[in-house]
């Protein structure tokens, strides 16, 4: 072999090395350096999901059993442990209606437990029919949590109103019998959803944690977690729970009856709620407090330590304007509906760091389509 030809081979040899060399760091800096994403999938799955399905699920069987105690004696006391579950299990619903993926998409949970304002006119025709399927396109807005509230807080200004529809009107029995077909239908959904996340169940929490769906390329589980978690924070929780109903997306006209818990007047409590299971996915901190690995974590990983410290801080900031506003929400939002656009404009800050600045950083591609300019 000639001199020449050994050197044109060497030249070869060493770009291939520096090549692969340069593939190598690239790959080590897509995926973070140290970080352990099976294990991040893990601790939201064990930590996170599940948990937060088993409480909604513990929450809506004692709503099942307040609404039958109140059946059976329809009371101030009772109506008043009616009325108290309701609001927590709706509390409990702000842990879980984030993770709207995989099992809980193949029920349509989110439609089936949550579409608000409620059609109290649609409730009521359903009530003197009798004739009904919940879970029904049509019946979208007569179902779950916003119709339970307006049957045991809307019907009436004082309790004792209230209870006259369940004891004394025409309708009595059809009203407890609609009342009672909401809460099966609820616990259906969220009974499916939960034993489909167990291993003892249809195991999903295996698939989600797996190896091979650890990566971040389209249909990951990180890429479900983010891509969800963010259409969540944006299009349900900044615009669902604040937005819409102070106007923004209304030509400035607000649409205070449009607030999620109307009727109960404690949808300033979800909201603050949700925002802050917002902050505990993205910290990684499980439901029982518990510190695991996060995106907050992966962020550090991967030299973005300022990025995760400006998200949470402009979340701590947004806690803290939703914390300036008064309940009822609606009320807030027709006497001073001002502070109200503030503390969407504190929302709205964390979108960008969040879906452009945040999936950069972690490598996932923003999948759902949105028509609002952000």
């Amino acid at each position: 072999m000639n001199t020449s030809y050994r050197i044109i081979l060497l030249s070869v040899a060493t770009c291939s090395l520096l090549w692969l060399s340069s593939c190598t760091s690239d790959s080590q800096s897509n995926e973070g350096s140290n970080f352990d994403r099976p294990a991040m999938l893990s601790n939201y799955a064990s930590n996170a999901i599940v948990p937060a399905y088993v409480n909604l699920q513990q929450q809506v069987n004692q709503l099942q059993s307040a609404t039958s105690t109140f059946a059976s004696d329809p009371d101030e006391a009772n109506l008043n442990a009616l009325q108290n579950q309701l609001k927590a299990a709706r509390l409990a619903w702000q842990d879980a209606n984030i993770f709207q993926f995989g099992p809980a998409e193949s029920v349509t949970l989110r439609s089936a437990l949550n579409i608000y304002p409620p059609d109290s006119a649609k409730i009521e025709s359903n009530i003197d029919s009798g004739d009904y399927t919940l879970g029904s396109i049509d019946n979208q807005a007569a179902a779950g949590f916003p119709t339970v509230g307006y049957l045991v807080h809307g019907l009436g200004e004082t309790s004792q109103k209230i209870i006259s529809f369940y004891t004394d009107s025409s309708d009595a029995s059809a009203r407890i019998t609609y009342l009672q077909d909401n809460i099966s239908f609820m616990k259906q959904g969220i009974d499916a959803t939960a034993n489909e996340w167990q291993a003892s169940g249809d195991n999903y929490i295996a698939m989600f944690t797996s190896e091979e769906n650890a990566g971040t390329d389209v249909g990951s589980s990180m890429s479900i977690l983010i891509n969800t978690m963010v259409q969540h924070y944006e299009r349900f929780l900044r615009d669902g729970k604040i937005g819409i109903p102070a106007g923004v997306r209304s030509a400035g006209v607000p649409r205070p009856s449009a607030t999620e818990a109307y009727y109960g007047g404690y949808s300033l409590e979800l909201a603050i709620a949700n925002l802050e299971a917002i902050k505990r996915i993205f910290r990684g901190t499980g439901l029982n407090g518990t510190d695991g690995l996060g995106i907050e974590e992966n962020l550090q990983a991967q030299g973005a330590g300022d990025l995760s410290n400006e998200i949470i801080t402009e979340i701590d900031q947004a806690i803290a304007a939703l914390e300036e506003l008064n309940d009822p929400l609606a009320e807030q939002i027709n006497t001073n509906n001002e502070p109200v656009l503030a503390a969407f404009q504190e929302m709205q800050d964390i979108v960008t760091l969040l879906k452009a600045d945040m999936t950069s950083v972690l490598g996932i591609t923003i999948t759902y389509q949105d028509n609002d300019g952000d």
